[in-house]
């Protein structure tokens, strides 16, 4: 695979049924929302969290792998596959936003200086999407928690926050944390000094395992509840156009279909009387072409004409005081059969 297809796979990791079962059990549902997950992979986890609600929670994804995206349809009320920098998404939009984004750096474009991670760009990103008082659910590596750029965005943007970490059966294997918390409603939003602190101890492995509670023992103490907003969200598309969509805007539109009437190929009637007379040399190239072949007249002067051309090569040769010069030229003649209404066939040369 290319370096880029590497870099566009790199970092997928889908959270394991069994964490999103749990985490499924923080949140509630009371009323007709939308959620959405803008690397969603399979959309098997934002299905988890949003199934068997007594309201209406439509479910929207994106993902950029294709495989991925058409099982992702099947799990989602609404799935575009394109890149997530390609969309056009309403701002303050979704009650509920699921986050776990690759864990790698964005591509670096022609004039950039430098290139993002992409867990910090996707919090920034999906932020933006959330109404305010909405909940998010964001899932990184438990190191990158201590990242300054992330934890002064969730310390500045988020209340009624938890940081959790998948139980034991899971995060040796995947080493990752969970934060939950409400989206502020305020435009002046107060740092939180303490929280910020938290997120930069999440370098130490030891503050994790001791400090960090597993998501299995949040049950019960702590719920968060996603508010109401229009299940229908306005805009959610992708400035990418889709091959797929091109077939039908080209064969329903006019200036194609009057563009093929003019190139469609004329078919040749042969009938009737010529407009004037024809030569002998202009008859000989119909009969050659195969113009007025098939059958021609009526009655007793039905007759089947095949006209055809014979190419050959004659060969020649000049002698000189010193030389043989040797010459070819093609031959051209029409070989004409006719069959007679009595069934002679005749072939005229």
């Amino acid at each position: 695979m290319s370096q880029i297809g590497n870099k566009l796979r790199a970092g997928f990791f889908a959270t394991p049924p069994r964490q999103g079962e749990y985490l499924r059990q923080l949140l509630q549902f009371p009323e007709e929302t939308a959620a959405l997950d803008p690397t969603c992979g399979e959309g098997l986890i934002l299905k988890q969290l949003t199934e068997n609600q007594t309201e209406t929670v439509m479910t929207y994804g994106v993902e950029l792998d294709k495989r991925r995206a058409l099982t992702a349809a099947e799990n989602l009320d609404r799935l575009v596959q394109a890149p997530i920098e390609s969309m056009v998404i309403s701002n303050d939009a979704f009650g509920f936003v699921f986050l776990n984004p690759p864990y790698d750096h964005t591509m670096k474009a022609y004039g950039d200086e430098k290139s993002e991670r992409k867990e910090y760009t996707e919090l920034v990103r999906g932020t933006r999407y959330l109404a305010p008082g909405g909940i998010m659910l964001y899932i990184i590596p438990s190191y990158r928690f201590s990242d300054r750029q992330i934890a002064r965005f969730l310390a500045t943007h988020f209340e009624d926050v938890a940081l959790t970490r998948f139980t034991d059966e899971d995060y040796p294997d995947f080493r990752q944390c969970i934060f939950i918390g409400k989206k502020k409603e305020s435009k002046t939003k107060r740092f939180d000094e303490l929280l910020y602190q938290k997120f930069l101890d999440c370098n130490s492995e030891h503050f994790i395992e001791t400090e960090v509670k597993p998501a299995d023992q949040l049950i019960g103490e702590q719920t968060w509840t996603v508010p109401a907003v229009k299940p229908e969200v306005a805009t959610f598309y992708t400035r990418i156009e889709q091959k797929e969509e091109f077939y039908s805007l080209i064969h329903n539109n006019k200036g194609f279909t009057a563009f093929k009437e003019r190139t469609r190929p004329k078919s040749l009637s042969i009938g009737g009387d010529p407009i004037i007379n024809i030569a002998q040399g202009q008859m000989a190239l119909l009969l050659a072409s195969g113009a007025v072949n098939g059958v021609l007249g009526e009655g007793e002067r039905l007759h089947v004409v095949q006209g055809m051309e014979v190419v050959t090569q004659v060969v020649t040769e000049e002698k000189t005081e010193h030389s043989t010069i040797t010459k070819s030229r093609t031959k051209r003649e029409v070989s004409v059969k006719v069959i007679t209404p009595k069934g002679i066939v005749k072939k005229l040369m």
